[in-house]
């Protein structure tokens, strides 16, 4: 388990947002998922992916837990980006899905999780609060049925004042 420290300065002045962290790890998934949690969260809800719009926006939130949909099985890149305020995208071209949604942090402590055992990947300190998450999907269509591909997720992560409607901006057809 590692714990990474990021500090988010949220200024209100500015005209660019700016990138305060960044890491980049490898997840080993199955069942085409994993988490964010806040805390440490016990268990998942019996409920994700229930739905056909949570299914088809990748991403879902119930609670304390948040799953994004991989489009495999396997070890998958992930990166998490803490931006200052909202980022402007660099091309949205260069991503296959992207979703965004709300999210409360109430613990201190962003924590990734691996799927099926629910284990602890990535524990990220930051400030309480809510927040936005957008999750930029990439290189989905290389993915093939021995569940090799090279697809890879971004996480990128801001303060928001209050909670907004999830939000798919580009949706992927397979």
């Amino acid at each position: 388990m590692k714990t990474v420290i990021l500090s988010i300065l949220m200024l209100s002045s500015g005209m660019v947002s700016k990138l305060q962290n960044k890491i980049e790890f490898w997840l080993n998934t199955d069942y085409d998922q994993f988490y964010l949690v806040d805390g440490n969260e016990a268990e998942i809800a019996n409920s994700l992916w229930i739905n056909e719009d949570d299914f088809n926006s990748r991403i879902e939130v119930s609670g304390s837990v948040m799953g994004i949909r991989t489009e495999r099985s396997g070890k998958v890149k992930v990166i998490v980006e803490v931006f200052d305020k909202k980022p402007d995208f660099e091309s949205q071209d260069d991503y296959d899905h992207i979703v965004e949604c709300s999210f409360e942090i109430k613990s201190g402590h962003l924590m990734i999780k691996n799927c099926p055992d629910f284990e602890l990947v990535k524990d990220i300190i930051l400030p309480v609060g809510l927040y936005r998450i957008r999750v930029s999907s990439a290189n989905l269509s290389t993915v093939a049925s021995d569940y090799s591909g090279v697809d890879y997720y971004r996480l990128s992560i801001w303060n928001e004042k209050e909670i907004s409607a999830k939000s798919v901006l580009k949706q992927y057809t397979e």
